[in-house]
């Protein structure tokens, strides 16, 4: 458990680096000296969820499984959340741009982890309540796996759907929003002649014809 109350502690510094944006700072004094490396300077960075949403679980896993082992480990996994919020809070609304909106399809991820850790965490309560031989907290414990996976298929049949197929709301409000830019009327006029049944074309004949591919009756 050390070696993880290690880990989270070291962390610390990561988390806060995203305040000094070390790694953009140096990139630009690069470009700048070099002038090999030019950016515009409206372009915002993007969040890296690739690599920031699984440290986040990962820290919510070590926390719930080693509350019942070590649980010293718990103030640090909260102060690693608490400086989580209102660092990203600031980075989100401030600095970061997002290039494509996910319909928010990284909830069922995060829950499906949430989930598998608290499922782990009753079992390992379970398992030191056994060994600690103490039958009737072992028993006591029983029904929260099954309590948590009852809650699991509830949130799937209730709020994976939507995950699934955008709500008409968001459909409609997204079509209000493509309206309103200036370059649709072109792309409208362009889908007029972006496709033609081949079947409709006219028939290009060449002027040198003869017997065998005139046409029996002639055109008045």
């Amino acid at each position: 458990a050390s070696f993880f109350i290690a880990y989270v502690v070291t962390s610390w510094t990561s988390i806060t680096s995203e305040l000094t944006q070390t790694s953009a700072l140096l990139y630009h004094l690069w470009g700048s000296c070099a002038k090999c490396c030019k950016r515009e300077d409206s372009e915002a960075p993007s969040m890296h969820y690739h690599s920031e949403i699984p440290r986040i679980l990962l820290f919510g896993l070590l926390g719930l499984t080693y509350s019942i082992v070590a649980p010293l480990i718990l103030p640090f996994v909260l102060t690693y959340f608490c400086l989580g919020y209102f660092i990203f809070r600031n980075q989100l609304c401030n600095v970061y741009a997002p290039k494509y909106d996910t319909g928010g399809r990284f909830w069922p991820i995060v829950h499906n982890a949430t989930i598998f850790s608290l499922v782990l965490m009753h079992l390992i309560s379970i398992g030191v309540f056994g060994v600690k031989e103490f039958p009737l907290g072992s028993s006591l414990l029983v029904p929260l796996p099954i309590l948590t996976l009852l809650f699991y298929a509830y949130c799937g049949n209730r709020f994976y759907p939507i995950f699934e197929a955008y709500s008409t709301e968001s459909l409609v409000n997204k079509d209000i929003q493509e309206q309103s830019k200036p370059e649709m009327a072109e792309f409208f006029s362009s889908l007029e002649t972006a496709y033609c049944d081949p079947a409709l074309k006219p028939i290009q004949r060449s002027s040198n014809s003869d017997e065998r591919t005139s046409p029996l009756l002639s055109s008045v």
